[in-house]
């Protein structure tokens, strides 16, 4: 994570809600997690999301 995603409180939300299901032992639910923090969008180029190149 940079800098700009720790600020970013969709990712942190994301993150910890990944963190919770990975302790929880709901490994798909952590992985549809990541995959929505991912789809969030890009903090380098806003109108574009990290990965997937998504509309904002």
């Amino acid at each position: 994570m940079t800098a700009a995603t720790r600020a970013c409180g969709k990712c942190q939300e994301y993150t910890a809600l990944r963190e919770k299901a990975k302790q929880e032992g709901d490994y798909d639910r952590a992985g549809d997690y990541e995959a929505l923090r991912r789809r969030h969008p890009s903090h380098a180029q806003p109108n574009e999301t990290a990965r997937w190149g998504l509309p904002e």
